[in-house]
């Protein structure tokens, strides 16, 4: 199909002549509200099949497997005829060749735009955490790519026992995840407590974004090299180091990178410098003038082809650079203290590359191995066979194959369930005697080792050392599930619902909404061209509904938030549940 007709069918899909700047620009700023939207454009507009939506690390880039897919699928003839939407924080990080094209659209998060494109797509495709208020639609596809393997500790640890809620609700709620290798397939299980829960589909397929680096061609290599102004006749050194800190807390010591970065400077070669974007805001004062930035829309994976040598800390980014056969070196010139805040997943032993403590040290090495034919040790070699098993160039079109066309023959399926699975619902549990007989239950079922056990309960009991004795001690024989502070999202008549005291009248389908947000679904609807309904895998009809009927649907939304389509062949409930854990709990049997 031509662009100018796709551009004609998709009609609001691109331009701003139907809804106006404040529909792509303004943020909307109040939660509830911006929950209330999100129930309302999902209850309005029907999803289309041929509409991807794409986000990478909450919008920071156009970046990772996400973007890797994209080019795949933007580039493939048979799917001319679909739209493309990115989600991006700046304009500065979309690359030219895209930013005003007519296929592909670029919103903000938490603009209504936003909203109204995470309900219109068929199909989503992210690499990290999504927004608090998203939940799948049946009829939408879901692809959670991750965004590295692990040498960080993530997830569930001892120091972290319920683990991180939001990255395991983007997993649950994923229809297909993919990971690289074994390995990471084993920590997706355990640390992010897909085990026994996922119902979706859990491939190893590689990284798309691996893609990127084994096959870029001649002509974009010469493209990046004289953008970044490299000198042919040097080698290229690579810097890319990671933040410190905790999530939320996050740290870097400036003066320490700003006297790396000088002595790096002096040595013979093209020196660039890539920082991880959650540490951008700490070295804003540095002087990086005498080394090469790569502006925003540089991709990682495309200069990683071009590098003849990378210096990394405790990124995972070494992993991605395997695939080149180059030296990897590991500057841990803090390593003690930072394997004690943050754990890691491999010892210095089992890396591939030379690890250096000392910046003099440092350069001496790098000055050595960019001066002689690298030729890769024992330990490079099994680190590429364990970690990089699936990188021959061809994810992106696996990915495609499987996830958008639904042909599962090219992946290596990994089951999330092997067993019956039975779920203890326990919600916000205190120190009682009802609490410790509800955990000891838990652990005999986990120590039976016949089930695939699984805790679900509020993240108020961090606060609770029995529950977290019990946790901390069960390890990873159990899932783990916390339920954050929410407050459930809700259509303005599902709100009306839950003040109403009489259960079966019926709501009344307009309900006073508000003007803004109504004119403008109103809007669309009448404006969207009567051929795009042919892509429509559902119309939007919504009938009036009764109290309990509106109550149910809150609630069934707000366990698909948490769990996707996930259900369990028992459920085990704590004997003290209010009201609100007892309706979630309605939703969680097959």
């Amino acid at each position: 199909m031509p662009i100018d007709k796709t551009t004609a069918e998709l009609g609001v899909l691109h331009g701003r002549r139907v809804t106006g700047d404040d529909f792509w620009e303004l943020k909307i700023s109040d939660d509830d509200e911006l929950k209330t939207r999100y129930c309302e454009y999902q209850s309005d507009i029907a999803v289309n099949e041929r509409v991807v939506f794409y986000e990478s690390m909450s919008g920071a880039r156009m970046m990772d497997s996400p973007y890797a897919l994209f080019k795949e699928i933007f580039n493939d003839p048979a799917f001319s005829d679909y739209h493309h939407v990115w989600s991006v924080r700046s304009p500065s990080v979309i690359p030219s060749e895209y930013k005003h094209h007519p296929r592909v659209s670029f919103v903000k998060r938490n603009t209504d735009a936003h909203l109204f494109f995470l309900n219109r797509a068929k199909y989503l495709v992210g690499n990290s955490v999504q927004p608090d208020f998203l939940v799948r639609r049946p009829e939408q596809k879901f692809l959670n790519t991750w965004h590295g393997i692990a040498y960080k500790t993530l997830g569930r640890d001892i120091n972290n026992p319920l683990g991180a809620a939001a990255s395991v609700y983007s997993l649950l709620q994923a229809t297909h995840v993919l990971t690289p290798c074994e390995f990471m397939t084993e920590i997706q299980l355990d640390r992010f407590s897909m085990r026994g829960v996922y119902s979706g589909d859990l491939a190893e397929v590689g990284y798309p974004r691996q893609d990127l680096t084994i096959n870029l061609n001649a002509q974009t290599e010469q493209s990046l090299r004289t953008q970044l102004s490299l000198d042919p006749g040097k080698k290229t050194v690579l810097y890319a180091p990671t933040w410190r800190g905790q999530k939320g807390g996050a740290r870097f010591d400036a003066t320490h990178l700003e006297d790396d970065i000088a002595a790096l400077s002096e040595l013979d070669a093209n020196v660039v410098f890539l920082a991880h974007h959650i540490m951008l805001r700490h070295i804003k004062n540095v002087d990086f003038s005498k080394i090469i930035v790569p502006p925003a829309d540089v991709n990682t994976n495309e200069l990683l082809a071009v590098v003849d040598l990378l210096i990394t800390d405790y990124s995972s980014i070494f992993f991605d650079f395997l695939v080149t056969g180059k030296p990897v070196v590991h500057y841990f010139y803090d390593y003690e203290e930072y394997e004690s805040e943050r754990g890691l997943t491999l010892p210095p032993e089992d890396l591939p590359g030379l690890v250096i403590r000392e910046r003099t040290d440092l350069v001496r090495v790098v000055s050595d191995l960019i001066r002689k034919e690298f030729v890769p040790p024992p330990e490079y070699i099994s680190a590429r066979e364990r970690f990089c098993s699936h990188d021959d160039g061809k994810a992106s079109e696996r990915t495609k194959k499987w996830f958008i066309e639904g042909s599962a023959r090219a992946v290596k399926h990994v089951p999330a369930k092997s067993r019956p699975t039975i779920v203890f619902w326990g919600g916000r549990m205190d120190t009682s005697a009802r609490t410790r007989q509800f955990l000891d239950q838990l652990e005999r079922e986990a120590r039976s080792n016949q089930k695939d056990v699984t805790l679900f309960v509020s993240f108020s009991v961090q606060s609770n050392p029995v529950v977290l004795d019990t946790i901390k001690r069960l390890g990873t024989s159990i899932s783990v599930v916390a339920r954050k502070n929410y407050e459930m999202a809700m259509t303005e008549a599902e709100a009306i619902a839950r003040k109403r005291t009489d259960a079966d009248d019926p709501i009344p389908k307009e309900t006073a909404p508000r003007s803004l947000l109504r004119g403008t679904i109103d809007r669309l609807l009448s404006k969207i061209p009567a051929t795009i309904h042919k892509n429509d895998s559902r119309q939007s009809n919504r009938a009036p509904a009764t109290k309990k009927e509106l109550q149910d649907a809150m609630y069934r939304r707000e366990y698909r938030r948490i769990f996707g389509d996930s259900e369990f062949d028992e459920i085990v409930k704590f004997n003290g549940l209010s009201l609100f854990w007892k309706k979630l709990a309605e939703h969680a049997i097959k």
